[in-house]
C-alpha cells in the first residue's frame, strides 16, 4: 500500500509539472473556434473598371487571401479560417497608385470598394516596388517557417498530454486493485483527485488537438494564400503587360492618328492654298480677258474709224481728181485765151474771160489746199 501512495503522488505531481504545457483558457479555446468568410474587392480607376489588380489580405504581416481583378475589375476572396482580427485590404498595379484599407473587421458578403490613381512610374519607383515584393515574400517563408515550428509543438503538447492520460489511467486501474487496503474516505479522495486529474488531461490533450489543427488549417490556409499570391502576382504582372502593351498602341495608333490628321489638315491648307493661287490666277485670266475684249473692242473701233478714214481719203483722192480734171479744162481754156489774146482783137474781154479764168484756177487751189489739209491730218492719225 505504501508503494501505492508514492506512485499515485508522483503522478498528481508530475500532473501539476511545468514541464507540461498548461491548458488553454476559454478565449484560446474561442479563437480556435473559427469561421470562414466570402466577400468581393471591386477596384476601379478614372477610366473604369481596373483589370490585373493584384489584391492581397493580410493579417499580423500574413497573407491569408488574395486575388486578381477580372474585367469588371472585381476579384471573389473566400478565406476559410477567419477569427474576426482585423486586416489590411492591399491592392498593387503597375499603373496606378497602390492603395490599401488598414484595420477593418473583414464582413462576409461585402464588396470592399478602391479608387486607384494614375501613375508615372521611374525606374527607382518600379525596384522599390521589386524590392517590397521580395520582402513580402521573405516574411511569408517566415511565417510559413514559424507556423511549422508552432505546429511542431503543439504536436508535442498533444503527445505528451495522451501520455498525462494514460499515466491517469494506470493509476485509477492501480487504486481500484488496491482500494481493499485504503480507508473508504482516502479512497474516495484519491479517486476524486485521479479522477480531476484525468479530466484535466483530457482537456489539455483536446486542447492540443484543436491547436494542432488549427495550426495544420493555418499552415494550409498559408500555403495557399502563398500560392494564390504568386498566381495573382503572376496573372497580374501578364495582364498588366498586356494593358502596358495595349496602352503603348493606344499611344502609337493616337500618335499615328494624330499625325494623319496633320498630313490632313496640311495637305487641306495646301488645297486651300492652290484653290486660292487658281482663284488668283482666274482673276488675272478674267482681267487679261477684259483687256484683251476692250483691245478687241478698240481694234475693232480703230478698225472702223481706219475704214471712215480710208473712205474719206478715197473721197479726197476723188476731189483731187476732179481739181485736177477742172485744172486741165483751165488748161485748155487758158490756151485758147491766149491765143485769142494773140490776135488782139477783143481785149476787153479776153481780159474780163482771164480774170474768171484766173478766180477759177484761185478757188481750185483752196479747194485742194483744203483737201491736202484734211488728208495729211487722215494719214497722221492713221500712223
Amino acid at each position: 500500500m505504501k508503494k501505492t501512495y508514492i506512485l499515485v503522488a508522483l503522478l498528481l505531481g508530475s500532473f501539476g509539472s511545468p514541464s507540461i504545457a498548461a491548458p488553454l483558457n476559454s478565449s484560446s479555446v474561442e479563437d480556435l473556434l473559427k469561421e470562414g468568410v466570402d466577400l468581393i474587392v471591386s477596384v476601379k480607376s478614372d477610366a473604369g473598371p481596373v483589370k490585373g489588380a493584384l489584391v492581397k489580405i493580410v493579417a499580423d504581416r500574413m497573407v491569408i487571401g488574395a486575388g486578381t481583378t477580372d474585367d469588371s475589375g472585381n476579384t471573389s476572396i473566400n478565406i476559410a479560417s477567419y477569427g474576426n482580427q482585423l486586416v489590411t485590404i492591399e491592392v498593387f498595379h503597375s499603373l496606378y497608385k497602390n492603395d490599401k484599407l488598414s484595420n477593418i473587421t473583414l464582413e462576409s458578403g461585402k464588396t470592399y470598394a478602391f479608387a486607384l490613381k494614375q501613375k508615372g512610374e521611374t525606374v527607382e519607383d518600379a525596384g522599390v516596388r521589386t524590392e517590397e515584393s521580395l520582402a513580402r515574400q521573405q516574411e511569408l517563408e517566415k511565417e510559413t517557417a514559424a507556423n511549422v515550428a508552432a505546429a511542431e509543438d503543439a504536436r508535442k503538447q498533444k503527445e505528451a498530454a495522451q501520455k498525462e492520460v494514460e499515466e491517469a489511467q494506470r493509476a485509477a486501474e492501480e487504486l481500484r486493485a488496491n482500494s481493499a487496503t485504503m480507508t473508504e474516505e482516502k479512497r474516495k479522495q484519491m479517486e476524486a483527485d485521479i479522477a480531476t486529474r484525468e479530466r484535466e488531461a483530457k482537456e489539455r490533450e483536446q486542447a492540443a488537438k484543436e491547436r494542432e489543427t488549427l495550426l495544420k488549417e493555418q499552415g494550409a490556409e498559408l500555403e495557399r494564400a502563398k500560392k494564390e499570391e504568386k498566381e495573382a502576382k503572376n496573372e497580374a504582372e501578364k495582364t498588366q503587360k498586356s494593358q502596358e502593351q495595349e496602352l503603348k498602341d493606344a499611344e502609337k495608333a493616337a500618335k499615328e492618328e494624330e499625325q494623319r490628321e496633320k498630313e490632313k489638315e496640311e495637305a487641306q491648307k495646301e488645297a486651300e492654298k492652290q484653290a486660292k493661287e487658281a482663284e488668283k490666277e482666274a482673276q488675272e485670266a478674267d482681267k487679261l480677258a477684259k483687256e484683251a475684249e476692250k483691245e478687241v473692242k478698240e481694234a475693232e473701233k480703230e478698225a472702223k474709224d481706219a475704214a471712215k478714214d480710208q473712205e474719206k481719203l478715197d473721197k479726197i483722192d476723188e476731189d483731187l481728181k476732179k481739181i485736177d480734171e477742172k485744172r486741165d479744162d483751165l488748161k485748155k481754156e487758158q490756151k485758147k485765151l491766149d491765143k485769142q489774146v494773140k490776135k488782139g482783137k477783143n481785149l476787153d474781154k479776153l481780159a474780163s474771160d482771164q480774170q474768171k479764168l484766173d478766180e477759177s484756177s484761185r478757188k481750185l487751189d483752196e479747194e485742194e489746199k483744203e483737201l491736202n489739209e484734211k488728208r495729211k491730218k487722215l494719214v497722221k492719225k492713221s500712223k
